[in-house]
């Protein structure tokens, strides 16, 4: 249900490791899918601590988290539904404030999904002046801001874990009407759950 076209400086963790621990879990009222290598604690923090005069403002977070192999792996969702128009600036912000942590290493631009169905993100790895080594992935869709990290704490073992590449990539956006169906090698029209039922106007396309 999945495209996801990451720059190659993201692979740093090699192949996709055939470990069975690793499992996706799907959460319907975040939005979002997620791989983790173990099943996550949730809890609630806020969003924009440490950013100067945020634009996104002070807002409530949804924060999914694991440990396993020293690395630290986290999702984060934050629901703008009511600033969805400002979603390409929060999105930006996000991506700047992590880089403002350290050392940017490299950068990417992530999609997930194909056609008009495509989400574009933004990736990085930043060696962080607090010693930390941080590979995250943003993306902003439909109103929440999606923030996933794969953070080697400081003097930690885990900088070469190949989970580090995995979780980065394995993102999948579960909303009602969207998303890339692979069977029919075609999506799913916004707002509506048949394929082939697609409202083109008068463009004399067929679908």
């Amino acid at each position: 249900m999945r495209l996801f076209a990451l720059a190659a400086v993201i692979l740093i963790g090699g192949s996709l490791p055939a470990d069975a621990a690793w499992k996706e879990y799907v959460y319907k009222d975040l939005g979002v899918a997620k791989y983790f290598p173990a099943e996550p604690k949730r809890e609630q923090g806020v969003w924009g601590n440490g950013i100067r005069l945020p634009l996104s403002k002070l807002v409530p977070d949804t924060i999914l988290f694991v440990t396993d192999g020293g690395v630290d792996y986290r999702l984060t969702v934050v629901d703008f539904s009511s600033r969805a128009a400002d979603g390409a600036n929060i999105m930006a912000e996000a991506f700047s404030s992590l880089a403002a942590k350290g050392s940017v290493q490299s950068r990417g631009f992530p999609r997930i999904d194909l056609g008009s169905e495509s989400v574009y993100g933004l990736a990085l790895i930043v060696d962080e002046t607090n010693g930390d080594h941080t590979s995250s992935a943003v993306f902003f869709n439909k109103g929440r801001l999606y923030v996933a990290q794969a953070i080697v704490p400081k003097g930690s073992d885990g900088r070469n874990n190949s989970g580090i590449g995995r979780f980065i990539e394995t993102v999948s956006f579960h909303l009602e009407g969207y998303g890339w169906d692979p069977k029919l090698n075609r999506g799913y029209p916004i707002g509506d759950d048949d394929p082939y039922d697609r409202d083109l106007g008068d463009s004399g396309i067929t679908p």
